[in-house]
């Protein structure tokens, strides 16, 4: 018991000091990512104002009032000091499309989907390719190899939007066909990932040990060989995170989800630049988070990867 409340602690350290080592870089990702959603926001064509006023006939005087009020007749870096400082009381503004609804709102009201068409996504990209890569690691038989590599090309070089509208058509629209649009370009990555990696632990001398001793294929990938590669494919959870993040829009769009991709291209369509800006960061901040979490679960799953700073009371004078 005490030893079980001991290896707690060290997790609970070890956890919290990869934490505090990493938290100057995540406040300097944080602000970028407020900087990136600045510039995309301001990046899209047309003017704001005239956004605002949706066409109607307005005298300069009444565009100038309204500039003003927005803070658009500030110099560019005076503007991004009001929208960082807005954005850290919660305020991401008003939608121009929607005739001043808070974005907030709206991007509430849209993450929970985005969130579910993710999760779905991972729960059927991480079996389906490790499973695949198992197959294809097996080198007594070329042809699974080979044709995880093919297919892996294929998906991981098929635009999201062709995949999803070929998989819409296949599946009459409904919500798990696209699911799988998200899903199978990651798989395709995971599978190959999973492959290199077993591969190459099934070449160690541990390995051959325990075949000497008669130990059957399978169990050698699954008890031994898998779990030994778990940690560097944790490693590529971000880079996974990201091909399921990049295609979100075009499923959303293609599926007609009202996801938080398919709200940034309505607002990009729409020239809506607060909603636009807003969304990016929300994309940006999501990854930083995904990146981060699989960073500090590596860290607990592997304790020989914990930071020199930090030492096992055992090692303590």
């Amino acid at each position: 018991m005490t030893g079980r409340r001991l290896d707690r602690c060290g997790s609970s350290r070890r956890l919290a000091w990869r934490l505090a080592r990493r938290l100057p870089a995540l406040l300097l990702l944080t602000g970028a990512a407020v900087l990136v959603s600045f510039l995309a926001s301001h990046a899209l064509p047309g003017d704001p104002v005239m956004l605002m006023v949706d066409g109607r006939a307005a005298d300069p005087e009444m565009i100038r009032r309204l500039r003003e009020d927005a803070g658009l007749d500030q110099p560019l870096a005076v503007q991004f000091l009001s929208y960082a400082l807005a954005v850290l009381r919660g305020d991401l503004g008003q939608s121009l499309r929607y005739g001043g609804v808070p974005v907030t709102a709206l991007l509430t009201e849209a993450l929970p989907v985005t969130l579910g068409l993710m999760a779905g996504a991972a729960a059927l990209a991480l079996p389906l390719g490790l499973t695949l890569g198992l197959a294809a690691a097996d080198v007594r038989r070329a042809w699974p190899g080979t044709a995880l590599t093919i297919g892996s090309v294929l998906a991981l070089s098929t635009p999201p939007l062709a995949l999803a509208t070929w998989l819409m058509l296949a599946g009459s629209g409904t919500p798990p066909w696209a699911m799988a649009a998200l899903a199978l370009p990651a798989a395709a990555m995971i599978a190959r990932l999973t492959r290199t990696q077993v591969m190459e632990v099934l070449g160690r001398d541990f390995i051959r040990t325990a075949r000497a001793k008669g130990l059957g294929r399978v169990a050698l990938l699954l008890r031994h060989a898998l779990p030994n590669a778990l940690v560097p494919l944790a490693a590529a959870a971000g880079s996974v995170a990201g091909t399921i993040l990049t295609a979100t829009a075009a499923v959303e769009s293609v599926f007609a989800l009202p996801g938080v991709g398919r709200l940034t291209v309505q607002a990009v369509l729409a020239r809506d630049h607060t909603v636009a800006g807003a969304a990016v960061l929300v994309f940006v901040l999501m990854q930083i988070a995904i990146s981060l979490t699989a960073e500090l679960l590596i860290g607990l799953a592997d304790p020989r990867l914990h930071d020199d700073g930090l030492r096992d009371d055992a090692e303590a004078p």
